[in-house]
Order: C-alpha cells, then structure tokens, then sequence
C-alpha cells in the first residue's frame, strides 16, 4: 500500500495551537432557548442540544452579562457606603438583593444582545425603563435609585454599542463592530488621550475660579459662564497646561522607544537599569525647569510637583520614581503582548500558507483520478460519458467554491462523496462492490472540506485500479454526539504492497493536524486480508 502499512495515529501537538482557534470554523452557536428542544425528539437530538446549550453558558452568557453585573456591583458598593457598615455579610446582603432587583433587567439586556433588531429594542425598554418605573410604583421602598437604573442601563448601551461580540451569534470573524472600534487603539494614543483629558479637566478647574493660583483649594470643577466670559484666560491656562502634558508624555516616550525597545531589548536588564537612574537624575531638574518656567507661577507656587522653585528638590524625584515605577512594567507587558502578537500573526500566515499548498496538492490528484475515469467512459458509451461530464462539473464546482471554505456542511461533503463514488462506479461497477452507510441525521453539523474523499481516493486508488478480478469498497460514516466516525474498507492485493510512504494520508494527516489539533484520531493498515482506514473527529455547528 503506497500509503504505509502501518497505523498512523495524532500522536504530535501543534506547537502554534493558538493559531488553531482561528482557522477552526465556529464551536459556539447562541441557539434560541425553544429550539433546544423543538428541533428533535431523539436520544441524539437531544444530547446534541444539551451540549449546545452547555456550549452557550459556558462561552456566552458570562460575556454578554458582564456589565450589568459590573453596575450591580457598584450598585451593592453605594449602598454599603450609604448604610456605613463594614462587615462582609452587609455586603452580601446588599448584593443579593440587588441582584434579585436586576434579573428582569438582566434577562432583557441578554435578549436584546440575542434578539433581532426591533424586538431587542422593545425587550430593552421593558426590562430598563419600564420594568424600573413599575417596580416604582408597586414596591418603591424596594426599588433603586434613579441613577443607579440610569447606571445600569448605561452600561448596557455602552455594551450594545461598543462591543463587537453584543449584537452578533457568535462568529467573531463576521463581527466588524461600530466604526469606533474600527480605530487602532495602541498605547502612545491611549496615553495621549489620557493627557488630552488631564489638560482639559485641569483647564476647567483654574479657568472657573477668578485668579486660581492664589486661592486654592480649588473647588469649583466646572463654571461654563465663567470659561465663556474669558476665553483669554482659559485659553491662557491650556497652552501652559498642554506644554507641561507634553513633558509627561516625552518621559513616557523615552521610557518605552529609548530605555525599553533600544537599551533593554539590545544591551540588557543592567545596562537598562543603570541608563534609568541616569535619566531620572538629569530628567528630573530638567522637567521640573520648564515648570517652573510657565507664566502663571507666582513666587509661592509652581506647575511642579514640589510647588517650590528648586528644579533639584527631592519632591520632584520622588514624583519621577513614582511615575517610572507604574510605567516601566505597563511597558514591559505592553512589549511583550505585541511581541506574542506579532509572533501569532507570523505562525498563522505560515499555516494559512501550509494549508493553502496542501489544498493545491489535493485538487491535482482529485483532478487526475477524476479525468481517467472520465477517458474511459468516453471509449466505452458516450451517454454515460454525458452523466459522467454532469457529475465532473459538480465535482469541480464543490472543490473550487467550497474547497477554501473553513466549514462546509456534513451533508455537502457526503453528497460530494457520492458524486465521486457514481462516477468511480460508472467505471468498475461491473466488478467492484460498493457498500455506504451514511448518517440519517447530520443537520448544522459540519466539518473542513476535502478531509473524508481522500481515504475513498485511497481505497479506490490501491484496492480497486490493481485488482483485475470482482473487489469490495465499504465506506461507513457515523455521527456520536458530535463525533464523527468515518471508515474505509477496501480489497487487498494478494502479492506484496508497496511500502513506500505516499503523499494522500501524508497530506491529510498535517490538514488535520493544523485544522484540528489534537481532536482528531486516523489509522490506516492491514486488517484480516483487507485495507482499513479510519478517521474519527469532533464535527462543529456549522
């Protein structure tokens, strides 16, 4: 057999695993609640939606509640503050209840997140707006605050607006998300967002007060009539603010492109840490003068964190520690998930690259095999030789358009089998005996394409070609669960087999090995006169 004549078995774990999850085709698929039980009356049917709706907890539903049990628990937070109590038990106390309170609120921002577009708003409405003002009304003593159900149903919106995972069924590769989300969202425009925000932030306090330098605290945080009727001055206190936030973000940029990506990456962790004490020392006085440089300091105050007008004063190195002390390893993890990143992205092109040559592989030996039978034909009855073209064309039509999908349905690959076995069957139907078993029900399960017709090119190409006299092929196909169970039995030549290793299972095994990963049992040998090859693999909702 030119395929080996041993068993093969998965025995080798694809290093680049990760990469697995992505070119796997979808696991999870949000099923509404009535077809887990609708769809069949079967020991299979049934045990097929139980691990479904397993599958659904498991990997949705925490996801999907995550804000609004993130405002619960606020919520809970407030109300132990409000009561002054410090034990524990207040705050399960608290909790539960407002969890009892937020269920219905719950429950509808899950099905808004499930739900269509216009039956998702009316949900919302009812559990966040209605739902709030009826319990109001009813049972005020037990009802929340106002802004506590504003919290709440502003961190569903938020969620449904932002998140890409909120409004979809669970493909990520088709969840695009709002164009905010479209942004590239990278560190230096995060800090710098950050910086915009403290300018600002900063801008209001001074511009609202009437000479703030000198009459802190400052206590009021916004006074629009104030910043209006001075836009001289509020424009005066930004430009001083925006330069000092320009010095914050300067240190960040020679921490992270300078001693992180340059002196760490390249000399090391002592080399590194001696050039950080060094910069500290000179950035420091040097930061700290132009502070002390900015036009609305006056003799009792500065823009520096010492307030005084010693550039050197201990203060200002303390707050510079401090500083690089937060920063440097937000950097170092930053660094290094960029660095995992972009080694992923390289792992997975160079498997999208494998698997792409594997499936050219593929198509010229389905292609050869297919025209041989299609030349015979054509010398022996050109009206089968019609039906045969017919077949040839869907053959073709399935390999070119479905061929490159991640997952096509378990019903599509076995009517492609079947195509492949009537045309084999036009051609050596007068000594071959055909014998399938395929699965009764197979719905919204599926598989990668091109993995099952090579074990039947196999069993055609070794035990049905060489024998002149009457052979047998058997292809069963099961369907466990989830778990399909595929098998090939073919005839076997009475003289000597080749043992040189052919490139069929070769190529099959490495698919399943990138597509799969260790999920998957092939075996292929001798087993009381005949030919066994068998393959077992999880199928996934399709």
């Amino acid at each position: 057999m030119i395929d080996g004549g041993i068993a093969v078995t998965n025995i080798r774990q694809l290093p680049a695993i990760a990469v697995y999850q992505q070119n796997s085709p979808i696991r999870h698929l949000w099923l509404p609640f009535r077809q887990l039980y609708d769809q069949g009356s079967t020991r299979e049917h049934r045990g097929r939606h139980v691990e479904q709706f397993r599958d659904l907890t498991r990997s949705r539903f925490l996801l999907l509640s995550l804000p609004v049990i993130s405002a619960g628990l606020i919520v809970s937070l407030a109300d132990q503050l409000a009561a002054a109590d410090v034990s524990w038990s207040a705050f399960a106390k608290h909790t539960g209840q407002t969890g009892a309170l937020l269920l219905p609120a719950l429950s509808a921002h899950i099905a808004a997140c499930r739900w269509p577009l216009w039956p998702a708003i009316f949900i919302w409405l009812a559990g966040l707006l209605a739902y709030p003002s009826i319990l109001g009304i009813v049972a005020p003593k037990f009802n929340l605050a106002t802004w506590e159900w504003g919290l709440v149903a502003g961190c569903s919106l938020i969620f449904l607006a932002l998140h890409p995972d909120a409004r979809t069924r669970g493909d990520r590769s088709t969840a695009a998300g709002p164009p905010i989300l479209r942004v590239p969202i990278t560190l230096d425009g995060t800090i710098g967002i950050l910086l915009i925000l403290w300018v600002l932030i900063c801008t209001s306090l001074f511009a609202s007060t009437p000479d703030a330098v000198r009459n802190q605290p400052l206590d009021t945080w916004f006074d629009g009539q104030r910043i209006l009727s001075e836009p001289g001055e509020t424009l005066w206190y930004m430009t001083q603010l925006t330069v000092m936030a320009g010095v914050l973000f300067g240190w960040y940029w020679v921490c992270r492109y300078i001693m992180v990506q340059r002196v760490l990456r390249q000399l090391g962790i002592v080399p590194f840490a001696f050039a950080l004490v060094g910069c500290v020392v000179l950035a420091t006085p040097l930061a700290a003068t132009i502070g002390i440089a900015m036009p609305l300091n006056i003799p009792e105050w500065t823009l520096t964190p010492s307030e005084s007008h010693n550039p050197f004063d201990p203060i200002n190195y303390r707050f510079t520690i401090w500083l690089t002390a937060i920063l440097i390893p937000v950097l170092l993890i930053v660094e290094r998930l960029q660095a995992e990143q972009t080694q992923a992205s390289a792992r997975h092109e160079t498997v999208r690259a494998e698997l792409y040559l594997l499936q050219q592989q593929i198509n010229p030996h389905f292609l050869f095999n297919t025209l041989n039978t299609l030349y015979a034909l054509c010398l022996r009855n050109r009206t089968e030789s019609a039906s045969a073209v017919v077949k040839l064309s869907d053959l073709l039509r399935y390999v070119v358009y479905r061929g490159q999908a991640k997952c096509v349905g378990l019903d599509e690959e076995i009517a492609y089998i079947t195509n492949y076995l009537d045309l084999q069957q036009l051609r050596f139907g007068h000594r071959c005996t055909l014998q399938t078993s395929w699965p009764l029900s197979r719905d919204r399960l599926g598989l990668p394409p091109l993995l099952l017709i090579m074990l039947v090119e196999n069993a055609f190409k070794h035990g049905v070609e060489p024998l002149d006299g009457p052979c047998t092929v058997q292809i069963r196909a099961e369907v466990r669960g989830r778990t399909l169970c595929f098998e090939c039995i073919n005839s076997l030549r009475s003289e000597p087999q080749d043992s040189a290793p052919g490139t069929g299972l070769a190529n099959l095994r490495r698919r399943l090995e990138l597509l799969c990963g260790p999920d998957f049992e092939l075996s292929s040998g001798p087993d009381q006169g005949e030919w066994r090859a068998r393959l077992q693999l999880e199928l996934v909702l399709c």
